[in-house]
C-alpha cells in the first residue's frame, strides 16, 4: 500500500522528535509513505528507507499549490490522509480526486464543541469546510470516543476509527524527576501547567485559579512550561494578581521531568480533542485537575468547572494523592497494527465487525436524591449507558416519583440528619416506600448500624441493602467514577440475596476492593472511615499547637510524619478549606464529619454506657473539634444543625 500524508507539524522534519518516530512506525507497515507539509520549510528529509518528509518554503498558499503539484507527480497513492479536515483536508481531497485515491481524514479536535466554534470566526469557517469534507471521506480517524460519538450524532456516514495519538509511555517511565527542592527552593508544592501559550489553551484561567490556591496554601508555586504569543500578557496577569513571585515561566522544554516532580497539573483549555499533556502527566503519577475536555474524564483526571477549579485543586494538594492513568494505551507494536488496520479501512471502506458482542440487557436504575452524592453517582451510571430514572424534590426530577417503582435497582441518597433531637432516618424510609415490590433498594445514605435491618423488616416485600458512599465533596465526580471500595451490605445471608448483592456490584465501576457483607458491617465501614479521619484532624490540630508552642516547624514534622506509609498524607494540614465551602480554617468540618461523629458518640453512649473512659474520650474529641470550628468560624451552619445554637 502507498500512502500520502499531508501534515501540518513542522516537527516531522526533526529526526529525533516524537512525530518523526510515529511516522517511522507507520511507514514500517506499508510499501511507501510520502509526507508533505504544505507550509513547511524547504527541506526533504528521508526518515526511513521507504518514507520521506518534504516542505516547500513557500508559505501556506503557494506551498499548497506546490503540494498539489507534488501529489500529481508522485506514483499514485492508494490513500491520501490529511492531518485535519480543514484547509489541509481540502488539499488532500483535491489530490485524491485527481489521482483516484481514497480520502482519509484525521480529526484531533472536537469540531462541534461550542468552545471551538465560538473561539473565532475562522473556526466557524473551518467547521463549514469540515462538514463538506467529512461527507467526501472514505474513512475517518479520531483520537477519542468523544469525537467519534459527536460525529455520529451529526450524521457522518463514513467508517470512523478511534486511535489515540501514540504516547511513548516507556520513555516517560525512564525520565528522571526534576529536583524541585534545588530548582524551586521556595516552593514546597509544585502546581504545573504545560501548554502552548495561546488563547485557546486558556492559561489565563490556570493563573487565576492558582491565585486562589496560593491564598489557601502559601507553600505552593506555579510552574508554566510552554511558549507562545500570550506569555507577556500572562506574566502581567500574575503581577496584577500579586503572585508574580510564585509563578515561574520556564518556556518550551521537555515536560517529562516536571510531570514527575509536580504535585498537581492544571488543564484549563477551552477545547481539546485528545489532551496529550494530561495523559502524560497521569502516566507519570501527577494528579490532574482539568476542565471536561478531550480524554480528561476517561483518563482519570479530576473534572472541575471554572468556578470549582481552585477549591478542587486545594483539596487535591491537601490530600497529597498521586495521579493514575485509567486508560490503556497501545505499545509500539500494537500501535503499528492499529494504524495499519485504520489506514486499510480507507481502501476497503468496510468496518471490521470482529469481536463485537451483543449488548446485554441492562437493568433500569433509579436514583432518589440528587444532591452531590446522588447526582454524581447517577451521572456516572448514565455515562456508561445505563438507563437512569432520577427523582428528587427539586426540578426537573419531581415528575419521576411514580416511575421509581418500575426500576430494577434503586439507589437512595437522601439526608440522614443528626440534630439536637438525635439521628433520623425518616427520609430514607419515605424513599424506600417508593421502590416496587420485589425490587432492590440500595441505601447510600449514612445509616447507624442496625437501621438497614430495621427498614428491611418494615418493607419485607422489597430487598433492602446498604452501600456506603466514599465521595469527597470537592472531587465527587472523580470519586464516583474511580472508587477504591465497593461495599454492599445485605440483611439476610441467602444465596438469592447474596447473588443480588453481586449484581449490584456488577453495575458499579470496578474497584480494587469489593465486598458483599452484612448490612451492619457495611454501616460500620462508613462510620469507621469518617470517624477515624475526624479524630485524625483533631489530633493534628493538637499536635500543631504543641509543635508551634515549643518553637518547632510543623511543616517539617508533617512531612516526616507523612513519609511513613502507615500514616498517609491526607488530613495533615490543620488549616484547610472545608468541602462545604468558605475560607480555610481549623477543625473537622463538612457535611459528614460533624453529624456522623455526633451520631456515633451518641450511639456508643447508649450501647456501651458502662464504658465511661471510652465515652469521655469520644466526648473530649467532639468538644475539642466544636471549639476549633467555632473559633475559626468554619461551617457554623452545619454545627448549628447538629448541636443547635
Amino acid at each position: 500500500m502507498r500512502v500520502l500524508v499531508l501534515s501540518t507539524d513542522w516537527n516531522a522534519f526533526n529526526e529525533t522528535s516524537a512525530v518523526t518516530k510515529r511516522l517511522r512506525m507507520q511507514a514500517r507497515t506499508v510499501e511507501r509513505m510520502d509526507v508533505l507539509v504544505p507550509h513547511g520549510p524547504k527541506q526533504l528529509v528521508q526518515i526511513s528507507g521507504n518514507a520521506s518528509v518534504r516542505g516547500f518554503g513557500l508559505g501556506r498558499i503557494l506551498g499548497s499549490l506546490r503540494t498539489i503539484a507534488a501529489g500529481w507527480r508522485l506514483q499514485r497513492p492508494d490513500v491520501v490522509s490529511a492531518q485535519d479536515p480543514f484547509f489541509t483536508g481540502l488539499i488532500a481531497w483535491v489530490i485524491a480526486w485527481m489521482r483516484g485515491s481514497k480520502l482519509h481524514l484525521q480529526i484531533h479536535t472536537d469540531l462541534f464543541d461550542t468552545q471551538f466554534t465560538s473561539h473565532s470566526p475562522g473556526n466557524r469557517l473551518k467547521l463549514l469546510l469540515a462538514r463538506s469534507l467529512l461527507s467526501q471521506a472514505t474513512s475517518i480517524r479520531v483520537v477519542s470516543k468523544r469525537i467519534a460519538d459527536s460525529l455520529k450524532a451529526r450524521g457522518v456516514k463514513a467508517p470512523i476509527t478511534v486511535l489515540p495519538v501514540f504516547i511513548d509511555l516507556e520513555n516517560l517511565k525512564k525520565a528522571e524527576p526534576l529536583d524541585k527542592r534545588a530548582r524551586y527552593p521556595n516552593f514546597k508544592k509544585i502546581v504545573l501547567v504545560v501548554a502552548r501559550l495561546e488563547k485557546e489553551k486558556n492559561v489565563t484561567a490556570s493563573i487565576r485559579a492558582f491565585a486562589e490556591i496560593a491564598k489557601a496554601d502559601a507553600t505552593a508555586g506555579l510552574v508554566v512550561i510552554g511558549s507562545g504569543s500570550e506569555r507577556v500578557s500572562l506574566e502581567n496577569l500574575a503581577k496584577e494578581l500579586g503572585v508574580e513571585k510564585k509563578v515561574v515561566f520556564e518556556g518550551a522544554q521537555d515536560p517529562f521531568p516536571f510531570y514527575k516532580a509536580a504535585d498537581l497539573l492544571l488543564l484549563t483549555s477551552s477545547y481539546e480533542g485528545f489532551g496529550m499533556v494530561l495523559i502524560e502527566a497521569l502516566a507519570a503519577g501527577s494528579p490532574v485537575v482539568s476542565y471536561d475536555v478531550g480524554l480528561a474524564r476517561e483518563a482519570g483526571a479530576i473534572i472541575a468547572t471554572p468556578e470549582s477549579m481552585p477549591r478542587v485543586a486545594i483539596a487535591v494538594l491537601s490530600e497529597g494523592k498521586r495521579g493514575k492513568l485509567t486508560l490503556d494505551f497501545p505499545n509500539e507494536a500494537e500501535y503499528r497494527e492499529l494504524w495499519l488496520a485504520d489506514i486499510s479501512l480507507a481502501v476497503s471502506g468496510t468496518e471490521s465487525r470482529t469481536g463485537e458482542k451483543e449488548s446485554e440487557m441492562r437493568p433500569t436504575v433509579g436514583y432518589v436524591g440528587q444532591g452531590f452524592i446522588g447526582k454524581n453517582y447517577a451521572d456516572e451510571l448514565e455515562s456508561r449507558g445505563y438507563p437512569v430514572v432520577r427523582f428528587s424534590l427539586e426540578e426537573p426530577y419531581r415528575k419521576n416519583k411514580d416511575n421509581i417503582k418500575d426500576c430494577d435497582i434503586v439507589f437512595i441518597a437522601v439526608p440522614t440528619p443528626t440534630t439536637p433531637d438525635g439521628f433520623s432516618d425518616a427520609i430514607v424510609r419515605e424513599a424506600v416506600a417508593l421502590v416496587g415490590d420485589g425490587k432492590v433498594a440500595v441505601i447510600k445514605s449514612t445509616m447507624l448500624p442496625g437501621m438497614t435491618e430495621a427498614i428491611q423488616a418494615q418493607f419485607p416485600k422489597k430487598i433492602v441493602m446498604h452501600s456506603p458512599e466514599f465521595l469527597r465533596e470537592a472531587t465527587a465526580a472523580y470519586d464516583a467514577a474511580h472508587p477504591d471500595r465497593n461495599i454492599i451490605g445485605i440483611c439476610t445471608e441467602t444465596p438469592e440475596v447474596h447473588a443480588l448483592g453481586q449484581k449490584v456490584i456488577s453495575i458499579l465501576p470496578p474497584a480494587p476492593f469489593e465486598l458483599v457483607c452484612s448490612s451492619v458491617e457495611a454501616e460500620f465501614i462508613k462510620y469507621a472511615g469518617n470517624n477515624w479521619l475526624y479524630i485524625k484532624v483533631v489530633y493534628i490540630n493538637i499536635l500543631y499547637d504543641l509543635v508551634r508552642k515549643l518553637g518547632g516547624n510543623y511543616e517539617h514534622v508533617r512531612d516526616a510524619f507523612a513519609a511513613d506509609p502507615r500514616m498517609g498524607r491526607s488530613h495533615l494540614d490543620p488549616i484547610h478549606a472545608s468541602g462545604h465551602g468558605g475560607p480555610p480554617g481549623r477543625g473537622a468540618g463538612g457535611h459528614c464529619f460533624i453529624k456522623d461523629f455526633a451520631a456515633f458518640r451518641a450511639m456508643y453512649e447508649k450501647v456501651l454506657s458502662e464504658d465511661s473512659a471510652g465515652i469521655e474520650a469520644l466526648s473530649g474529641m467532639e468538644q475539642k473539634n466544636v471549639k476549633l470550628l467555632r473559633d475559626a468560624r468554619k461551617d457554623l451552619d452545619l454545627l448549628e444543625g447538629v448541636y443547635g445554637k
